[in-house]
């Protein structure tokens, strides 16, 4: 009788403490992250994306550390638009060379590092877009973020963000590269 009962308010634990309305199975998410929006770029008025097309590769001693200053502009149906981009490796930041990339891209105010590693030491980031229609855009929730493989976004440190809706100019300066992937302004 005693093992009836136990296995009887087993199952009623189970059968009752797993449903679907569990707050403890299924959290709402209000993370602020849940809401940011990658900013766009125009499409380039030959059609094409960015993304396909224009990489830049700088091989860098990890050891010695170095920059690497790229700039990209193209005609979109809105006027001109500009990128910079400046990585700056201090000393340390990894070991060996690599041959860096850099892609500038349409699909968002982004851009895409490469080859994909950690850091040992300290790489800094400066990146700016001018050009844009930053009509919608909110200065107080401007933010410089990581997106991840499965599209989160995950904000980076940086010493200072900057927006001038006159001249449609995003910057970034300063921002703390832990690793390489895909970085890129948000709303």
């Amino acid at each position: 009788m005693k093992k009836l009962l136990t296995l009887s308010l087993l199952s009623f634990l189970l059968f009752f403490g797993c449903n679907q309305e569990s707050e403890i199975t299924s959290p709402v998410d209000n993370s602020p992250n849940s809401q940011l929006k990658l900013i766009s770029l125009p499409i380039p008025s030959n059609g094409l994306a960015v993304e396909s097309g224009h990489t830049v590769y700088k091989y860098i001693n990890g050891q010695k550390g170095g920059n690497f200053y790229a700039e990209y502009g193209y005609q979109s149906y809105t006027g001109m638009i500009y990128q910079s981009s400046y990585l700056v490796f201090e000393p340390g930041a990894f070991y060996g060379y690599k041959n860096i990339s850099k892609t500038f891209n349409t699909t968002g105010a982004s851009m895409i590092f490469g080859p994909s590693m950690q850091f040992q030491g300290e790489v800094k980031y400066t990146y700016k877009v001018t050009g844009l229609d930053l009509s919608g855009v909110d200065p107080n929730t401007l933010d410089f973020v990581y997106i991840d493989a499965n599209g989160n976004m995950i904000p980076v440190e940086y010493d200072h963000i900057a927006m001038a809706q006159s001249s449609g100019t995003l910057a970034v300066y300063g921002a703390k590269l832990p690793h390489f992937s895909r970085y890129g302004f948000v709303n």
